[in-house]
């Protein structure tokens, strides 16, 4: 049985992950939590307007700089607790960009996948390009008609991988969007909070290493 307390956790942080959004580059976005059994464990899905009759995250509009253009962004999680059922854990989430609420292609998207079971990181980014070398370099005898878009760069690992305010900052920096006045430390107060909790969880899984470094502080002190 899921605890309230791990409930509360995972609605709080869909909670967060609308005023991210909603305080930086959307509005009216509903990030909302359901749940879905499997077998003895329990995944929550996050994402836009989801529901469980459809258990699908909905697109959202973005605000394009550009005249006349439209912008969609594809939010989504999976929540599970951890091997020691003490700690909520991402097992999947979905960053992507495109030119429309249904269109299968688009800009990009940063996937993660935790322990991906195709031979391709789990965290990676793909991006809807075409470049005229990588089709030269494609094998002919297995790779033939293979676009860029097919291509998974990793992108840091279970551990570093990007956060959503990193996509978020991307598509401000590069004047993709509009943002709201001080997004800025919005975005930096979350990114902040996503790197203390990715410590946190490597230091629960790395023990050794952590008393490693304590003992040659205090070492360090008593020199």
């Amino acid at each position: 049985m899921i605890s309230d307390k791990l409930r509360d956790q995972t609605i709080r942080f869909a909670n967060e992950i609308k005023a991210l959004l909603n305080g930086t580059i959307t509005n009216h976005v509903q990030i909302k939590a359901v749940t879905l059994d499997k077998g003895d464990d329990r995944l929550f899905i996050l994402g836009n307007r989801i529901s469980k009759d459809t258990m699908t995250a909905e697109r959202f509009a973005l605000r394009p700089r550009a005249p006349r253009t439209e912008l969609w962004m594809d939010v989504s999680y999976q929540l599970r607790l951890d091997a020691e059922r003490e700690h909520l854990m991402v097992q999947q989430s979905f960053f992507g960009v495109f030119g429309a609420k249904d269109a299968k292609h688009g800009l990009f998207h940063y996937d993660y996948e935790r322990d991906k079971a195709d031979g391709y990181p789990d965290a990676h980014l793909q991006v809807y390009a075409h470049s005229e070398l990588f089709a030269k370099l494609n094998d002919p005898k297995t790779d033939t008609g293979r676009s860029l878009a097919q291509l998974h760069f990793p992108v840091g690992g279970k551990r570093f991988r990007p956060c959503l305010e990193d996509v978020i900052e991307f598509l401000v920096a590069e004047r993709l969007v509009e943002a709201r006045d001080g997004y800025e430390k919005i975005l930096e107060a979350g990114r902040e909070g996503f790197r203390r909790n990715q410590l946190m969880a490597a230091m629960r899984r790395d023990p050794h290493t952590v008393d490693t470094f304590i003992s040659r502080q205090h070492s360090s002190v008593k020199a």
